[in-house]
């Protein structure tokens, strides 16, 4: 499936450039695995963080020991490093559900809370407190590293990083290899405290 909204994107090896490269890098691993404690991880990745990772437990609700939060470095490059999503005061009600939101837009926001990662943790919008991930859903943004503008008009979002922001960045990554870092440095430090092993085939 080519949908990276309900499988990982794929296309024809004749229209990846990088296609031989990574064939090379399948073949060199053949064998490893990525462990913690003996079991496989479940190593998440993602796009970009903005900069830094998210631990685990803070968007998905569960903490994981390996998936923990890490500056990521050389990702302002990637292709959604930065974005921005306007809303009038209308849409916004209307994309949180109808919220009862009156007054000047600027006064909406308040009580907001950040994780270790640097995404919001909670916000509250009129009366309603919402997670991070909350807005990030109801709102379609890229990510849950974002802050706030508003003004009588309308609200913009400025948001940093594009995906859950948990596990490897892949532009972070990029970045590590093009210093000289190898697979297995950049996997273990975007997976704090797993191994690398030989598995039985």
């Amino acid at each position: 499936c080519a949908s990276a909204a309900c499988c990982q994107g794929w296309c024809a090896p004749e229209q990846w450039p990088e296609h031989a490269a990574a064939e090379t890098a399948v073949t060199e691993t053949d064998g490893l695995a990525v462990v913690y404690d003996g079991q496989l991880i479940d190593a998440t990745y993602f796009s970009c963080s903005g900069g830094r990772t998210e631990d685990a437990a803070a968007v998905w609700g569960a903490e994981v020991p390996y998936l923990q939060s890490v500056k990521s470095y050389g990702e302002e490059n990637a292709l959604r490093y930065a974005s921005e999503k306007r809303f009038t005061p209308e849409a916004l009600r209307a994309a949180l559900g109808g919220a009862a939101l009156t007054g000047s837009p600027s006064a909406w926001f308040s009580d907001v809370t950040y994780t270790e990662g640097g995404g919001v943790n909670t916000m509250k919008i009129g009366q309603t407190c919402y997670t991070g991930t909350e807005l990030r859903r109801l709102l379609g943004l890229n990510s849950t590293c974002f802050r706030v503008s508003a003004d009588e008009d309308g609200v913009t979002f400025h948001v940093l990083g594009y995906g859950h922001r948990v596990g490897m960045s892949q532009y972070g990554a990029d970045y590590m290899a093009r210093q000289g870092y190898d697979y297995r440095a950049i996997l273990q430090y975007y997976y704090r405290g797993a191994e690398l092993k030989k598995t039985d085939k």
